[in-house]
């Protein structure tokens, strides 16, 4: 695994024509991205378009994720609208091998009172202790705000291991990063903002880009590693435009898959 700061693809899912999945297609962008010096991949999260996926089809992708990559490099995503849908899949997913998870909050209905704690308690609960699991918010797609102290003493009464944020900026990140303990990782889902998202407390990015052209994310992240922050700059020249043409479209981050 690479050393901090880490960098996380979140992987997209292949669909034929007709919109069924391509498992086939899945696992040649699996086995190509496979051998990147990172310390996981995100898969069947937000841009592997979980919501389009059924229950079998997301434990398809998950399984051909963890043969073609290996389970250590991979974060599984479990996250559902309910309760017993996510601890269903984590116990399915734990099936077909794999050990690192995340799990996005509820969405679309409100998550009251006890409700996200008992989420990730029950989510825990079905993991191994030595299986990982990370809470992700993104509230912009889910409806679901958690403000950072709540969310960190959801993280620490559930035994949960890190956090992965989707929200704009790094505001967040700090003040999640201030309230949890030391030894916490977040992750921000802001893959143009590595540098600041470290500045901020943050252990990396996950990003929806880097699947598409990971050599700039790469070179940032070793200067960064390096102290070199003027070749962390020198990067990032490359590392912007690429997530400015391709960031806002999960259609242009496929098509650029595919031409590649």
């Amino acid at each position: 695994m690479s050393t901090r700061p880490h960098l996380l693809p979140a992987l997209a899912t292949a669909f034929a024509h007709d919109g069924t999945l391509d498992v086939a297609s899945c696992r040649r962008l699996f086995a190509h991205v496979a051998d990147l010096d990172v310390e996981a991949h995100f898969v069947a999260g937000t841009t592997g378009e979980f919501v389009a996926l059924s229950d079998d089809e997301r434990i398809a992708v998950l399984e051909a994720a963890v043969e073609e990559i290996g389970a250590a490099h991979v974060f599984a995503h479990v996250g559902a609208a309910s309760t017993h849908q996510a601890v269903t899949l984590a116990h399915r997913a734990r099936d077909v091998g794999a050990t690192r998870f995340a799990a996005v909050t509820p969405y679309y209905t409100d998550v009251p009172g006890d409700a996200l704690l008992d989420y990730y308690v029950r989510l825990r609960d079905v993991l191994d202790g030595d299986d990982e699991l990370f809470a992700y918010v993104f509230p912009a797609r889910t409806g679901v705000d958690v403000d950072p102290e709540r969310l960190a003493d959801v993280v620490v009464a559930a035994g949960l291991d890190g956090v992965k944020v989707s929200i704009p900026g790094t505001r967040y990140v700090t003040d999640l990063v201030a309230a949890l303990p030391a030894d916490v990782p977040v992750y921000s889902g802001n893959d143009a903002l590595l540098p600041e998202v470290l500045d901020a407390g943050g252990a990396g990015v996950v990003s929806g880009v880097m699947q598409v052209g990971p050599v700039p994310f790469l070179r940032q992240a070793q200067a960064l590693r390096a102290g070199d922050r003027a070749a962390a700059l020198a990067a990032r020249a490359d590392v912007d435009p690429l997530v400015a043409a391709v960031g806002p479209s999960l259609r242009a981050t496929k098509q650029r898959l595919v031409d590649a």
